[in-house]
């Protein structure tokens, strides 16, 4: 029994290590750093006696955004009194722009779903076997 239950987490270990390859090579963002995608990671935990734990998740503060986007909205300047960027060669200063928002490009989790029903069946085969 105890081999069974330690090849079960081997199984979920490496399952979860394909998930992350996979995660890494489908986000559906455009890299501008790469670290997002560097950062996306995967594993399996034991939780007290008897359970596994897979997961998925972003290793980035605004993984957030890039799995469910973010509804239009302002930005307001905080630190100083107003924001500064550059348009068509000349600088503008405003107290605040509309940010039109960004659309959702989730990986984590379609990868967990994707994932679920492997993770499934190789437990069913594994823990069928004599």
């Amino acid at each position: 029994m105890r081999r069974k239950r330690a090849g079960t987490f081997k199984l979920i270990e490496e399952l979860s290590l394909k998930a992350e390859g996979d995660m890494k090579l489908a986000a559906p963002w455009k890299d501008q750093t790469a670290i997002a995608r560097g950062s996306l990671h995967s594993g399996a935990e034991q939780v007290g006696k008897d359970k596994i734990r897979m997961y998925f998740a972003h290793g980035v503060r605004y993984g957030g955004i890039l799995e469910e986007g973010t509804p239009p909205h302002k930005i307001r300047a905080r630190n100083k009194p107003y924001l500064q960027f550059r348009v068509g060669g000349r600088f503008v200063k405003v107290k605040e722009v509309n940010h039109p928002g960004t659309k959702p490009r989730a990986i984590v989790q379609p990868t967990a779903k994707s994932y679920k029903g492997k993770l499934k069946d190789t437990l069913v085969k594994w823990w069928s076997m004599p």
